[in-house]
Formats: structure tokens, sequence, C-alpha cells
């Protein structure tokens, strides 16, 4: 049985296919304005170029995933809200779909047996997946873990995680790109650096929270906003003095390896999970 994985993403979709010991992979780009219409296309020019046949895909979505077949809502990528598992099924392959931090947790969790672990996921938006006494935590509807959504008061009003430290809020307070916010910082630009302290503290009150909820031995971060000089550093410390010691203590905090492959890894090994044997 073979699958491949992908993973939508705010900016960019990553295609993964894994044949012969050797990984294929194919980017593209997304944004605000990506459709369904144009996920299928990529979907099938991808599977079209395989030198392989492909038994099931497996998509995570950033957002609500309803059922393992529909997307209800994603702020990031807000045309693909309505998009199902039936739109994407073509040439007869089996399609699976997941939100993208519990694909990324699935991945984390195949590579390590801990009971108590959580994924925190901090790209265009800001996501968690949680596995707590060896069980999957998914909520009613499987909606559990938006973190981002997270209401968090300031001296401009009450405002969500996402709008604070997620990797859109950068770019917007920045008004620039992520290449122009890694170069200024590489220059030491205050303002820039000053953006991504605050966003990173604000990431850091998330991680304090998620400790003193949960309570788990292991936090595993992924995403591209870890990529910006400082922004990490700052959510630690952030993290460290709020949290309380003990429970600080009882937790590793570690960023995940192969962290751009990770969404859709997890993907490729929910699909594979769900074939029937």
């Amino acid at each position: 049985m073979t699958a491949i994985g992908i993973d939508i993403g705010g900016t960019k979709m990553l295609m993964l296919a894994e044949y012969n010991g050797e990984r294929i992979s194919r980017t593209v780009p997304t944004g605000r304005d990506c459709t369904p219409e144009k996920i299928q296309k990529e979907m099938e020019r991808f599977l079209n170029d395989l030198p392989f046949n492909v038994d099931c895909i497996g998509i995570a979505v950033p957002g609500l995933v309803e059922n393992e077949n529909m997307v209800v809502l994603s702020d990031v990528l807000p045309h693909l809200a309505g998009m199902d598992t039936d739109f994407l099924r073509f040439t007869n392959k089996h399609v699976y779909m997941i939100n993208d931090v519990k694909a990324a947790l699935v991945r984390e969790a195949s590579l390590d047996d801990n009971p108590d672990l959580v994924v925190l996921m901090v790209g265009t938006g800001i996501a968690m997946g949680m596995k707590l006494n060896g069980q999957f935590i998914n909520g009613c509807k499987g909606w559990a873990g938006e973190l981002g959504s997270m209401p968090i008061p300031t001296n401009e009003g009450i405002r969500k995680l996402d709008e604070l430290a997620s990797g859109a809020s950068i770019l917007a307070r920045a008004k620039a790109d992520a290449n122009t916010v890694h170069t200024q910082l590489e220059e030491e630009v205050e303002t820039i650096k000053e953006i991504i302290h605050a966003a990173g503290g604000y990431l850091g009150i998330g991680i304090s929270t998620i400790i003193h909820l949960l309570n788990p031995n292991k936090i595993i971060l992924g995403g591209g906003s870890l990529q910006y000089k400082g922004y990490y550093e700052a959510a630690l410390q952030v993290a460290k003095t709020n949290t309380l010691p003990d429970l600080w203590d009882a937790c590793s905090i570690h960023k995940a390896q192969e962290a751009p492959y990770m969404v859709a890894q997890g993907a490729m090994l929910f699909a594979s999970s769900k074939q029937p044997m």
C-alpha cells in the first residue's frame, strides 16, 4: 500500500511521496485566494508525475476539519471552507483529511511513545495537537487545539493569539514579506526586533497556558515562524517566567526535527492508518 501526504499551508502547499527510500516532493504557492480547484489541479499534476501508483492520499488543512472529510472553516485559506474529500477524490484514490497540527502530532507520536505530548505549530496561524495519557484529544467535533483563537487582553483591547504571535501577524506589523523580515533581523533593525520579541512573548503566554492546563511531559514546536531570529528565545523566556516552576521543570520543550516535512509526513501516516488491511 502506498500513500502520499499533502500539507496545505497558508502560503504554500507541500506534496510528499516516498519511493524506494527516496523522498519525492513538490511545493507550490497558495495564499488567501487559493481555491479548491487549484488544490485539485496541483494534486492531479503531482500524482501523474509519480513513478508509481498511489493507493491513498492524506491531506492536512489549516482549519477546522469535520468527520475527516470536510473543511468547515479556515481563517488563513477562507476559500477552502466546504471543500470535501469527494471533491478531491479522482482516479479512484482514497482521500482522508485531517487538521494540519493533528497531522504533525500523528507524525511526532510515531517517533515518540511519550503518553503526554503536545505539538504546537506556529506558521501563518497557531494551533496545537494533544496526546494525553496515551490518548489523542480531539474534542466533540475534532476541533480541540485551536490555540490561535485564545483571547488575550492588550492595550488595544482583547485580541486572539493569532493576531499577536502568528507569522501572518508578524508580516502585517512589519509591513513586509518574510524574506525582508529575515534580512532586517540580520541587520539588527530595532523596530523589527521589537516586533519579533513581542510576538514571541505572546507565544510564550500561550505555551505557559498549555503547561498550566495540561501538564504535558513534552512540547514540540514546528512552523515557519520559529525561523525568525529571536522569536523562539523570546517565547521560552516569557513562558518560563510565567509558569509555576514545578510544572515548567516537568516539561521539556523542543523544536521539531525535519519540521518542513512533519505535517505532510503525518498526513501520509494518517491516510495509511485509515486504509483497510
